[in-house]
């Protein structure tokens, strides 16, 4: 007898497409990471993402896109923006019916591939603060001043 994967046992690539999708709609709007998201086909992006997931789950070899280390090389994702999105897909799998063995073992294989997609230590927000927080060290007084005024 052949065990049922989870890939089967919801129906399929459409399924785990649509909640994909539903995700990245929801990422797109996320403030600390839909800078990532500036000019990307969402259609294209959860297309790929489901057919790469659902191999992993066992699904047909579907993938069509590249290496997922070369496409995020220059993207400049930190653990904690990783951490985000993979929170949001445990909980959009769970409110979508998987339960919590399915969700455990897809979870498994996204946090295998965290070393192939982080590549930054830092966000772009935090890059801005401190691109920010240099010029206004150049302003004799400035924190002095801050300080007094918050009281801290």
């Amino acid at each position: 007898m052949t065990q049922v994967t989870i890939y089967d046992k919801y129906g399929g690539y459409n399924f785990f497409h649509k909640i994909i999708y539903e995700l990245y709609l929801e990422l797109f709007d996320h403030i600390e990471i839909s800078y990532h998201f500036i000019g990307v086909d969402i259609e294209r992006l959860s297309n790929l993402q489901a057919q790469y997931l659902c191999e992993a789950i066992g699904g047909p070899k579907m993938y069509e896109g590249r290496n997922i280390a070369i496409v995020h090389k220059y993207l400049r994702v930190t653990d904690y923006e990783f951490d985000t999105v993979a929170t949001r897909f445990a909980e959009i799998f769970k409110s979508n019916g998987l339960n919590d063995e399915e969700v455990k073992f897809i979870m498994n294989f996204i946090k295998s591939k965290q070393p192939a997609v982080v590549t930054a230590k830092n966000t772009a927000m935090d890059r801005i603060a401190r691109w920010i927080y240099k010029r206004l060290k150049k302003i004799k007084g400035f924190f002095k001043q801050l300080r007094s005024t918050f009281k801290f």
